[in-house]
């Protein structure tokens, strides 16, 4: 006999659709997406331009601000489908 606590799917969809969830996954992923922007771009006497919109030194990016842009890019991503998931579960 089994004396775990097993949560139909969709109580995990209510659980996982939560305001404090989705809310949590947004600010994480706008953190993850402005984080590389923020650490690559320190200006300079040398650098500073008014008008660069090249996002980084040489118009390249490294791998680690392109992995981070895509971990923000999906958590940002998986909240918005948990929100357009709450607005349906609340009409259940």
């Amino acid at each position: 006999m089994k004396h775990g606590v097993v949560l139909d799917p969709l109580e995990i969809l209510k659980l996982l659709s939560s305001k404090p969830i989705v809310v949590g996954l947004a600010i994480t992923g706008a953190i993850f997406t402005i984080l590389p922007n923020l650490l690559s771009r320190r200006p300079t006497v040398d650098n500073f331009t008014i008008d660069d919109d090249s996002g980084s030194r040489d118009g390249t990016r490294s791998t680690w601000e392109k992995l981070a842009n895509k971990i923000g890019y999906w958590l940002m991503g998986l909240s918005v489908f948990l929100f357009i998931v709450a607005g349906f579960i609340v009409d259940l």
